[in-house]
């Protein structure tokens, strides 16, 4: 079982990392990633909950959340940013 929790915290954190990756491209939030974030946060959590799992596969799975919770807040956060693409003064302070 402690090999399943470890795959599944590594799913969890290349799921979020290739999230991050395609937030980045489109420039803001889409249901397919919001659907990822979400599994990702909590595919090992039922592992971990049976399984008597180090502290270390814990701070990981605590890490795949938070993760997923800042990728998911940057992507709103683009998506309600003015676009930089058409021209706009930028300011300078």
């Amino acid at each position: 079982m402690t090999a399943l929790t470890w795959a599944l915290i590594a799913v969890g954190l290349v799921t979020v990392a290739a999230c991050q990756v395609r937030v980045r491209q489109e420039g803001g939030p889409s249901r397919e990633v919001a659907i990822a974030l979400s599994l990702a946060s909590v595919l090992a959590l039922p592992a971990l909950l049976v399984d008597e799992a180090p502290a270390a596969a814990w701070g990981l799975w605590g890490t795949t959340t938070i993760a997923a919770a800042l990728i998911w807040a940057v992507a709103d956060s683009l998506r309600t940013a003015p676009n930089r693409a058409a021209g706009g003064p930028r300011r300078k302070s």
